[in-house]
């Protein structure tokens, strides 16, 4: 399903940009254009960040219980 109309962007392609490290809707319209045109698809953006956020190591430590320095 595309995320972005305006230029073409499927879910997929977004999910892999911010597996790699887009987390925001500016760093994914740098890295792919979605979100860049008429902007109704932010709220989908915004979702799949959430979503797709690659997990860092000190909010695991954290959920752990382990104490982050």
């Amino acid at each position: 399903m595309y995320a972005c109309i305006c230029h073409a962007v499927t879910e997929r392609e977004v999910a892999g940009h911010v597996g790699a490290g887009a987390d925001s809707i500016e760093k994914v319209g740098d890295s792919c254009l979605a979100g860049t045109g008429c902007g109704s698809c932010h709220e989908t953006l915004d979702r799949l960040i959430a979503t797709h956020a690659p997990v860092r190591p000190c909010v695991l430590a954290a959920l752990n219980g382990d104490r982050v320095a």
